[in-house]
């Protein structure tokens, strides 16, 4: 059975699921503990994301091909990560069910709002996420297959929340109209 997440009820709507909450750590802690309790045979992700320049645009659902995880103050020199967790992959039937671009996607620990961070970020990544990296581990060590599928709500940088305010809502959208996509037919676990 596959299993729908989502950081909060809104990116949920009427999908069945369930709420891990807000950022990698709180994510992660969440799913593992839902893992335990359900033991799904599978796990799609759901939300909104913000794209680093030349990433999707505004309104475009996508799938994670990959997550990351990076610290800002690390990316900026002012610290660093003595070792560093390594990229995960999400799950390739998953990713080429899910009928929507593959994006590599960022986790950071807040949404990024300085252009310069912004774009030292974007090395790499395409999306910026607060949970995709905290849910992937979690799969990744009760070795359940994982997606995420995330509507581009912003572009990352100084306007981030503003236009995340007035786009948030098409880009739940489009990541359900995603998932409902992926998981037609399939046998679902609920709230």
């Amino acid at each position: 059975m596959i299993l729908v997440l989502a950081a909060v009820a809104e990116e949920l709507g009427p999908l069945p699921g369930r709420t891990v909450g807000v950022g990698p750590v709180v994510a992660a802690a969440s799913t593992a503990r839902i893992l335990c309790e359900l033991r799904p045979d599978a796990v799609v992700l759901i939300g909104t994301a913000g794209s680093y320049r030349g990433g999707p645009p505004v309104g475009q659902a996508c799938a994670a091909r990959r997550v990351g995880l990076a610290d800002g103050a690390a990316t900026m020199g002012l610290g660093y990560v003595p070792r560093p967790p390594p990229p995960l992959p999400c799950d390739p039937r998953l990713l080429a069910r899910a009928g929507v671009p593959a994006v590599d996607v960022l986790n950071t620990g807040a949404i990024t709002t300085d252009p310069v961070l912004a774009a030292r970020l974007a090395d790499g990544w395409q999306v910026e996420h607060l949970e995709a990296y905290g849910v992937a581990a979690a799969c990744a060590a009760a070795q359940v297959p994982f997606v995420a599928l995330l509507g581009i709500a912003n572009q990352v940088g100084p306007d981030a929340h503003a236009q995340w305010l007035t786009h948030r809502n098409a880009a739940q959208d489009s990541a359900r109209e995603a998932a409902n996509a992926l998981i037609a037919g399939e046998p679902m676990l609920g709230r």
